[in-house]
């Protein structure tokens, strides 16, 4: 499987996602595919969550959507 990799235009909201603090938080995350709710329930919530924000972003980018606040470029 290959590995996910954050995009260069999602760096600056990276402060906005949920039970994340750096870029490879989310990396990693993404790439947790092992994680199930049998095994360990609070890890395998936070990366579905994870996984339904970055989706949403990246609809929003797709649809032109999505505006980098200036506020959000001091965070990057």
């Amino acid at each position: 499987m290959k590995k996910w990799t954050l995009p260069d235009w999602m760096k600056p909201y990276v402060c906005l996602l949920s039970n994340v603090q750096t870029e490879e938080d989310v990396e990693r995350l993404m790439n947790n595919h092992t994680a199930t709710v049998f095994e360990n329930a609070p890890l395998a919530l936070i990366c579905v969550s994870l996984k339904s924000q970055v989706t949403l972003l990246n609809r929003l980018q797709d649809r032109g959507l999505l505006l980098l606040d200036s506020a959000l470029e001091d965070h990057s």
